[in-house]
Parts: structure tokens; C-alpha cells; sequence
């Protein structure tokens, strides 16, 4: 499934049994929550032991109530903020996939076949389109190349080689050089790079993102049918408008990519956070050791786990189990392909279709006649 991993009744499957949802391991932030948490908690354990022996040391619990309120919200600020970023992830793809499915329709059925070349250009801009979402899954994850293996068959080798043959560097004014911004707040290695860069050139090497080049290909075959007259006007400028929409939603995945959150927000959230869990065993250490041990773990846990949860769905793109399944998206655009590809197009022309199986069929014949010669 695309959308729902998670039974209805909150269940899961694993080694044979039926576990609920709160014994699984998988997919929690067990594993990142637990090293801090255990270190508070023995921490918590050391200071129940010397509140017993200084009592005069204990805090009241009421005078951390109010900071408990104001660290509460923003650790909610943190989550919606990294929950925002999921979910909007999970509607760019889902745009994503339905602007594709609507290309690779558009032309299968509304691109009429005059010639053979209409017919091979045809079927690679289907190739392109499947390709263009498995590049975005790479571009957005820091995967560069194209030697991978969900690759094969889709890219035709003149595009392979135009790409090869584009990465070039090329030098510019520098864009942070000292003279565009004051120097204040900067350390002294900084500014000798802004003088190296404002004196030299600041050289980088430019590079347009690969599923920017499958774009340019895609709209390169929008044109070529409006030129040669393949397909009517309308749906040209429903076709050039699916690619711009395509062309939006990549630069809404670059968007939520390259946002991260302010440092100064992540930074002070940290810092409140563990201060307050650092000064909680003085005011739950005149409770006794037992309660404060499991007090401590408790309330470690509920705040570490909701930070640490906000951090594995800031960036949906990945890996791990609480991300997007990313490739289940590649793969039904590409059944989608192969339903396309494998089937017979509404205007596709049978003297294209004929042609191309009689060459296949003279070719045939022509090597069987050369072998019953040599045979004789």
C-alpha cells in the first residue's frame, strides 16, 4: 500500500505474531530517545540520593510547572513545523504522480503517429516522463549519476551522452565577497576567504539538476508535436501546462529540502529542553528514589521522544521507516509506462505499425536466405 503501512486495529505482523503498535521497535525513536534518557535518568538517580541527605536542597514541583507549559508549546511548535514539511511532501508527490499520469495519457492517446520518427519520439517522452520522477527521487535524496539501476531502459543513449557532455565550471563575481555584506560577527578566516573570493572570482562548478534536463527534454517534444502538427491545440496547451506544473512541484521538494529549521529555534528548544530535565530530579527527589527514577524516565522520555520525532519527519525523502516509500511512487509510474508501452495506441497508424514489421520481417528473411546459401 501506498498511503496506510499501519493495520486498522493498530496491530502489527512480525515473527509470526500479532504485536500492537506500542511493543514495536521499528519505525519509533526508541533508539535515538534512549542514550539521553537513560543518562538523565541516572543522573536523576544521583540527585534523589543526595536530596536524601540534604533535604534543605529540594525544589517545590510547583515552580517548574510553569516552565513545563511554556517548553510544551514549543516543543509543539517543533512538531506541526516538521509535521508541515512531511505532509507537504506527501502532497508533492501525490501531485507529482498525477501530473505524470496525465502526461503520459495526453500523449499516448492524443499524439497522433504520421511517421516512424513520430512514433520513437513518441515512446521516449513516455520513458522521459517515468524517468523525470525517478530523478527527483535521487536529486532530493543527494544521489548524482546516473548509474543507477531504476535508470536502465528509460534514458536513451543520445540523452545519457548530452548530459555527460554539459557539466562544465565556470567562474563568477562572488556572491558573499566582503564588498555585498558588512563584517561584522565574522571570524578572521571568514573574511580571508571573502577577500580570496572578491579577488579571484569565486569559482563553482554549475551544474543544472538533472530532472530540470528531463524537463527540458519532455517540453522539447510538447514543441516538436505542435511543429509538425501531431497533436491539436488544445491539448498542446494542456500538455505545456502539465510540465510547468511538473517543473512547480520539483521546486517544491528543492523548497523543503534546502528550509531548514532557524539554528537559533533549534538551538534555544535544546537548550530549554534539557535544562529543564536537568533540574527536574530537584524537585522530585523529596518524593523518594523509586518515584524518582521512574518519574525522571517518564517525562525524559515523552519530551526527548516528541523532539526526536520531529527530526525524522523534517526531511520525508529518505530512508528510514518514517519516511515517504518514495520508490512505491517510481513504481506505479512505471506500470503505469509499461500499460502505455504495451498496448495500442488510439492514433497510432497502422502503416507505422506495418512498416516497422515488415522491415523486422524482411530483415528476417533476408538472414535466413543467406544461411540456406551457405548451407548449399
Amino acid at each position: 500500500m501506498l498511503i496506510d503501512r499501519v493495520s486498522p486495529s493498530n496491530r502489527t505482523r512480525a515473527m509470526g505474531l500479532v504485536w500492537p503498535d506500542a511493543l514495536r521497535i521499528r519505525g519509533s525513536v526508541i533508539r535515538i530517545a534512549f542514550p539521553a534518557v537513560f543518562l538523565l535518568t541516572g543522573y536523576g538517580v544521583g540527585i534523589a540520593f543526595l536530596i536524601r541527605k540534604y533535604e534543605y536542597l529540594a525544589l517545590q514541583v510547583a515552580i517548574l510547572t510553569p516552565v513545563a507549559v511554556v517548553l510544551s508549546l514549543l516543543l509543539v511548535f517543533r512538531t506541526n513545523s516538521a509535521y508541515d514539511r512531511f505532509w507537504e511532501g506527501r502532497k508533492i508527490w501525490q501531485d507529482l504522480k498525477v501530473n505524470s499520469r496525465n502526461m503520459i495519457r495526453n500523449t499516448w492517446c492524443g499524439v497522433v503517429e504520421k511517421s516512424i520518427e513520430d512514433s520513437v519520439q513518441k515512446r521516449q517522452a513516455l520513458k522521459n516522463v517515468a524517468a523525470f520522477m525517478i530523478s527527483i527521487k535521487h536529486y532530493i535524496r543527494g544521489e548524482d549519476g546516473l548509474d543507477y539501476a531504476d535508470y536502465d531502459g528509460l534514458l536513451s543513449p543520445e540523452f545519457r551522452m548530452q548530459v555527460l557532455a554539459r557539466r562544465s565550471a565556470h567562474n563568477y563575481g562572488s556572491i558573499n565577497g566582503a564588498h555585498n555584506s558588512p563584517n561584522r560577527g565574522q571570524s578572521s578566516s571568514e573574511l580571508r576567504i571573502q577577500q580570496q573570493q572578491s579577488n579571484e572570482g569565486w569559482e563553482r562548478t554549475v551544474e543544472v539538476p538533472f530532472p530540470s534536463l528531463l524537463l527540458y527534454e519532455i517540453q522539447k517534444f510538447v514543441e516538436y508535436l505542435m511543429d509538425n502538427g501531431v497533436v491539436h491545440g488544445q491539448l498542446y496547451v494542456n500538455m505545456l501546462s502539465t510540465v510547468n506544473a511538473m517543473g512547480t512541484l520539483l521546486g517544491g521538494c528543492e523548497r523543503i529540502i534546502s528550509t531548514p529549521i532557524p539554528m537559533a529555534y533549534h538551538i534555544h528548544l535544546h537548550h530549554s529542553l534539557y535544562l529543564y530535565l536537568l533540574v527536574l530530579p530537584w524537585a522530585l527527589g523529596s518524593m523518594g528514589l523509586a518515584k524518582t527514577i521512574i518519574l525522571q524516565f517518564i517525562i525524559s522520555f515523552m519530551m526527548i521522544g516528541i523532539d526526536a520525532i520531529s527530526r525524522e519527519i523534517q526531511n520525508p525523502f529518505g530512508y528510514d521507516a518514517n519516511d515517504l516509500d518514495l520508490d512505491a511512487f517510481c513504481e506505479a509510474m512505471l506500470v503505469e509506462l509499461n500499460y502505455a508501452l504495451n498496448h495500442h495506441a488510439p492514433k497510432a497508424l497502422e502503416v507505422v505499425e506495418n512498416t516497422l514489421t515488415n522491415n523486422m520481417d524482411r530483415g528476417k528473411n533476408s538472414s535466413d536466405g543467406t544461411d540456406a546459401a551457405s548451407c548449399t
